[in-house]
């Protein structure tokens, strides 16, 4: 069995009194395909954004391997302070990622990368950003609902895109 790439054991937090997570765990090592599966207000969200990095746990152990590369697509993705499409997507690479995987999904994704972000409907962002998280080919995707605003044609590529992957998928 490969060692995880990411772990979270006993994972505790709290909102306003209300315990949200309380002893929750996960752990993904590479190539993993997992589902995270709740009812609306159970904390799923919220374990991602802990997976990401992106909201601390109150308590718990919480391990990234140091070199994996972590990308977490959000619901709603924030594109302000972007001129278009193209430099918000280019911003989620790293120095060694290539450039042409983000003209690669774009052109597949429908979008031309000119687009101004304050443009565009609820699907058009959700492709944007499902471009930004895939060009580098993370170690780990962490994607919360990522066929939310997107049509038929778009899921079946999006399916078939994931299952070429080698990234870690947690998938709400």
């Amino acid at each position: 069995m490969a060692p995880p790439l990411l772990q979270l054991d006993d994972i505790r937090l709290t909102f306003g009194g209300t315990p949200l997570l309380q002893g929750a765990a996960l752990a993904a090592s590479a190539g993993d395909r997992i589902a995270l599966v709740g009812r609306n207000g159970a904390g799923k969200s919220t374990l991602l954004k802990i997976a990401a990095g992106l909201v601390e746990a109150q308590d718990g152990v919480i391990f990234r391997q140091p070199s994996a590369t972590v990308r977490y697509l959000p619901q709603m993705p924030d594109m302000e302070g972007f001129a278009n499409v193209r430099d918000y997507v280019s911003a989620g690479l790293g120095p060694s990622d290539d450039p042409y995987r983000a003209t690669y999904l774009l052109e597949h994704l429908g979008l031309s990368g000119d687009e101004a972000p304050g443009s565009l409907s609820g699907g058009e962002a959700r492709r944007a950003a499902l471009a930004r998280v895939m060009a580098p080919q993370p170690d780990i995707l962490l994607l919360d609902e990522p066929t939310n605003h997107l049509d038929l044609a778009t899921i079946e590529w999006l399916e078939e895109e994931l299952m070429r992957s080698r990234s870690a998928m947690i998938v709400i």
